[in-house]
């Protein structure tokens, strides 16, 4: 694009307003530049990437958000991110070109993994029985290495992971800004689990609750009733049952919130669940694992880019890059992998720490948190609210680059996506 065919800031922002009435199907006079398109419009990472690549053939840009390019970087991760900020991106990259994404047109090819471990989250309900005071975990025998439980209150394989000085972040040439720097850091030992929760395992959890009320379910999962995504919602109620959408049992819960993966952690951890928005400072506000917890559970003591290492990533190590270009799906054939399948295996035989699905932490995101004193502290967790909390991990959606074990992003806390999930961790006082 020459320089005298160039588009203002105010036409972009006009013909972005008209694309986005037509790829999210909204009203044109709904619209407006300054809407965000999570909370006001109510995107997810799927709708994003087909809204990228549409705005990309339309202005005939590329639109960077996971290359070595601090400025696209920061913009992206802005919270909110709006229809306005999509808008200098493609002020500031006019005549860069559409990109080739030839991958985006190829047919999805999924190779599965040659061999799948016991899927072994339960169904029904937990009912615990006063009269036996059964430990919470029992250990796993036979395994061959490390320590593992069985949590009895989902069947989820949990793994203990030792306390040590752990390598967080990165500091090679392509870290973006808020993976920097690396930095050490002492962490006591934890469990944590071994896949992500399945759809299974939380029909299971709503399943054993007396009552919940209806704010609730929908602060968790259920979505408003003219929300398209409600096409790809994995589990259904039947009666007075949850349970999964036929085909999805072992896929992992998806188009959960923040609040719902924290209410789930609670439960299965046996405490009470209705804390679920972890508003206090308590310790056991929530078991979903903080960063730091997560990024050693997924590559180990020292700094690598992938939990198997530096070898760049195919489909047989991992499940990424899976959309294809205005792809139609049905809730069973979303291209996602079972849980247990051993995938995107990190040093401690946890799956899916690469790919699959984008993981929920605890921690506040804060893009400057590691640069602050706090992040180089025993046990580091950001408290400090910022409006977003962390997701880590990349998912079937997007490039490899999002799902390096350093990769940082956050989403807002009620935000939902068809490429998000969780898994928790547990304490090993309550192994003890």
């Amino acid at each position: 694009m020459a320089d005298k065919m160039r588009l203002s800031r105010s036409e972009i922002e006009c013909r972005i307003c008209d694309v986005t009435s037509v790829e999210l199907g909204i009203r044109r006079d709904q619209i407006l530049p300054t809407h965000s398109l999570v909370e006001d419009l109510g995107c997810d990472s799927l709708d994003l990437v087909e809204l990228v690549m549409t705005l990309e053939e339309t202005f005939g840009v590329t639109l960077p958000n996971d290359g070595p390019d601090p400025v696209s970087k920061t913009i992206f991760t802005r919270q909110p991110f709006r229809l306005s900020d999509l808008a200098e991106l493609i002020y500031i990259q006019q005549g860069t070109g559409t990109p080739e994404r030839t991958r985006w047109r190829k047919p999805i090819i999924n190779p599965r993994a040659a061999s799948s471990q016991p899927f072994t989250q339960l169904d029904g309900r937990w009912q615990t029985d006063p009269r036996h005071h059964l430990s919470l975990f029992e250990p796993l025998t036979g395994v061959t290495s490390g320590r593992q439980y069985r949590r009895r209150s989902d069947g989820m394989r949990c793994v203990l992971i030792p306390k040590a000085a752990v390598e967080i972040g990165c500091d090679e040439p392509d870290a973006l800004l808020d993976e920097r720097p690396k930095h050490i850091v002492e962490l006591d030992s934890f469990l944590i689990d071994a896949e992500p929760v399945s759809t299974t395992a939380y029909c299971r959890f709503l399943n054993s609750l007396d009552e919940i009320p209806r704010e609730a379910l929908g602060d968790w999962f259920v979505l408003p009733a003219d929300d398209d995504r409600n096409l790809h919602q994995l589990v259904e109620c039947a009666g007075d049952d949850w349970r999964p959408v036929p085909g999805t049992d072992r896929w992992p819960m998806i188009l959960v919130s923040w609040y719902g993966a924290n209410a789930y952690s609670l439960w299965a951890n046996g405490r009470d669940w209705r804390t679920y928005r972890d508003d206090s400072d308590l310790v056991d506000g929530s078991f979903l694992p903080s960063e730091a917890q997560w990024e050693y559970a997924a590559r180990g003591v020292r700094y690598q880019p992938f939990p198997w290492g530096d070898s760049p990533p195919s489909l047989v190590q991992m499940r990424y890059g899976q959309h294809r270009r205005s792809a139609q799906y049905r809730a069973d054939t979303l291209p996602m992998a079972d849980v247990n399948e051993p995938l995107g295996r990190s040093p401690f035989g946890l799956h899916h720490m690469a790919g699959n699905v984008w993981q929920w932490c605890r921690d506040w995101y804060d893009p400057g948190f590691y640069q602050r004193a706090e992040a180089g502290k025993a046990n580091p967790l950001n408290r400090t609210p910022t409006g977003t909390r962390s997701e880590r991990g990349g998912s079937w959606v997007g490039p490899a680059e999002l799902c390096r074990s350093s990769y940082r992003r956050g989403r807002p806390v009620a935000a939902r996506g068809r490429c998000l999930g969780f898994r928790c961790i547990s304490s090993v006082k309550d192994v003890q």
